[in-house]
């Protein structure tokens, strides 16, 4: 087997968006989403999709502005209040968001390749993140503050299954300030199939963590701190570039098995040593005990790939400017965040196209470097094409106008950049609901 993930390069997004669409206008899908069973029985100018979409597409200038900017494209004549939005919300699930997306990871692993997917590896990232949110006491009660002080920021943490090749989340949540990330990391296993291989930051080295992943039929990778385990303080003191060790669980790690349904035992890994330009020693345990099929050589770009779900933090905070929610509900937060997921996964889908990939290397066919869509551009496309994309009668032609104009805005991929990485103290993005960008 490749150990390196292939990039599930096939021209199916619009396989994928006829799925997506075919539940969206689905009477089954809107009563499954929807909060009373009197919600959206009327032909109003806020029906279930109309709502679906202007959340998805919503800008971050004033809510009135992006009401008229939105019925101006869907229906021209029609007048939303925002006091009319807020109670229009009200009556939609934030889950209509997890399960879109949950559509778009299954229609886009299912049909991404012609061979069967089980055959190829995919090389998934776990990470968490904090976002600050409203400060309000709902979202206080239902999220907490940062440090449990009573002047700190309200905040969520949120973690999320990514798999760095193909550029899509395959699951994700918000949970409260006071989370533990490693259940949350658990939490994502339901998404991780036979043969996958899970990378994790020194933040997860727990035993119990490692048997569930082997359990599921899948690989791990994790940097793990010197006092992890014994034997990897022994270890980091040996000249050994590799050892095969045996953990055993304690009573405390016996007992968190036992209660989240994973079998106790004793776990055989590989431990690595991986020295890096600076000089620094990263420790990692492994699940990939075979030496010869996975040298140690590898291990050093491999835990690199990991890099990719930070990255897709920032994009969501940067370029998709989660942090600032228009809604001040937890409610209304979940589904923003879980709206940001799906926009996310759509344009990887688009951007990753066989058709776009193929014509970007075309393009730029003897240049020095390899090139990539430029991801913020990409994403302000397919957030501006969303409603031709789900309403429109022709979707090749949208899907080839998004195309083209991706593949006109293009980034060099410049491969061992390396830059110093400052420890700062984390502070917390000031949130202004009554401030918005203008576009």
């Amino acid at each position: 087997m490749d150990l390196a993930s292939r990039s599930l390069r096939q021209n199916h997004a619009k396989t994928v968006i006829e799925t997506i669409k075919n539940k969206l206008f689905s009477l089954e899908f809107i009563e499954q989403h929807k909060k009373g069973k009197n919600d959206f029985i009327r032909n109003r100018k806020l029906n279930f999709v109309n709502l679906v979409l202007f959340i998805l597409q919503r800008g971050k200038s004033s809510l009135q502005r992006e009401l008229e900017k939105f019925f101006a494209s869907v229906e021209r004549g029609k007048e939303i209040t925002a006091s009319a939005l807020t109670h229009a919300r009200k009556k939609l699930c934030p889950e209509v968001f997890i399960s879109l997306n949950n559509a778009l990871v299954e229609s886009f692993y299912n049909t991404a390749n012609s061979i069967s997917t089980s055959r190829i590896r995919r090389i998934l990232a776990v990470d968490g993140s904090r976002l600050e949110l409203p400060d309000n006491k709902e979202i206080v009660e239902e999220f907490g503050r940062a440090n449990k002080q009573p002047d700190a920021k309200p905040l969520g943490i949120v973690s999320a299954l990514f798999d760095v090749v193909n550029k899509v989340v395959l699951d994700s949540s918000i949970n409260p300030a006071d989370a533990s990330e490693n259940h949350l990391a658990f939490s994502h296993l339901g998404r991780v199939r036979q043969g996958d291989l899970v990378i994790l930051d020194r933040g997860y080295k727990c035993l119990w963590l490692m048997l569930g992943v082997v359990q599921k039929g899948a690989d791990y990778l994790i940097r793990l701190p010197v006092n992890a385990f014994k034997e990897v303080g022994l270890f980091e003191k040996s000249n050994e570039m590799e050892a095969i060790v045996t953990l055993h669980p304690t009573p405390k790690v016996i007992q968190q098995c036992l209660d989240l349904g994973i079998e106790a035992m004793p776990l055989k890994v590989r431990l690595v040593k991986v020295i890096l330009d600076t000089g620094e020693k990263e420790l990692l345990v492994t699940s990939l005990i075979d030496s010869m099929m996975y040298p140690v050589t590898i291990f050093q770009e491999l835990y690199t790939l990991r890099w990719g779900v930070e990255e897709e933090y920032k994009t969501m905070k940067s370029v998709l400017e989660v942090e600032q929610f228009s809604g001040k509900s937890p409610h209304a937060v979940r589904q923003e965040f879980h709206a940001a997921i799906f926009l996310s996964n759509l344009q990887s889908v688009i951007s990753r196209g066989k058709d776009v990939q193929e014509r970007i290397e075309k393009k730029t066919e003897g240049r020095k470097y390899e090139y990539q869509e430029n991801r913020t551009s990409a994403l302000f496309f397919v957030k501006e094409g969303l409603i031709a994309l789900f309403t429109g009668t022709s979707l090749i032609q949208v899907l080839t106008h998004l195309e083209e104009k991706i593949i006109k805005n293009i980034l060099p991929i410049r491969p061992g950049r390396c830059y110093e990485r400052r420890f700062t103290r984390y502070r917390l993005p000031k949130f202004i609901p009554n401030k918005r960008a203008l576009a």
